[in-house]
């Protein structure tokens, strides 16, 4: 840490920021977003372990991307991926903006499902 004035200054502005961009979300989009994280997490964990023990990414983009570039090209599409959202979310107003993460939580939480109930068959 710092006791730079100015680092202090850069910080506040930033975290004034950010409270007030959530300010403007609403309870149920919050907890969206949290399991938009959650299933980002989910999925990146239970991919990296089925690869691990031998499975395979039945995504033929993100299995090419993994192949070339490395398990990072994976944390790369999802980043990308959570930043399109956010941006597609400053677009949308009203209750249709909670599609946005609904869209990005659901698929990531249901592929987390797939990779565990596969687990049970393999080990």
């Amino acid at each position: 840490m710092s006791s730079d004035p100015q680092y202090s200054s850069t910080l506040t502005a930033t975290r004034n920021r950010a409270i007030t961009t959530l300010s403007g979300v609403g309870r149920v989009e919050r907890a969206l977003w949290l399991l938009v994280g959650v299933g980002l997490l989910a999925d990146l964990l239970t991919t990296y372990y089925g690869l691990q023990i031998g499975l395979t990414e039945s995504n033929p983009v993100a299995r090419t991307a993994i192949h070339r570039f490395g398990f990072a090209a994976m944390v790369g599409m999802k980043l990308g991926a959570v930043g399109v959202g956010v941006a597609c979310r400053r677009l949308v107003t009203g209750r249709h903006a909670l599609l946005v993460p609904a869209g990005l939580a659901v698929p990531w939480l249901a592929a987390a499902l797939v990779n565990l109930s596969l687990y049970a068959v393999v080990t």
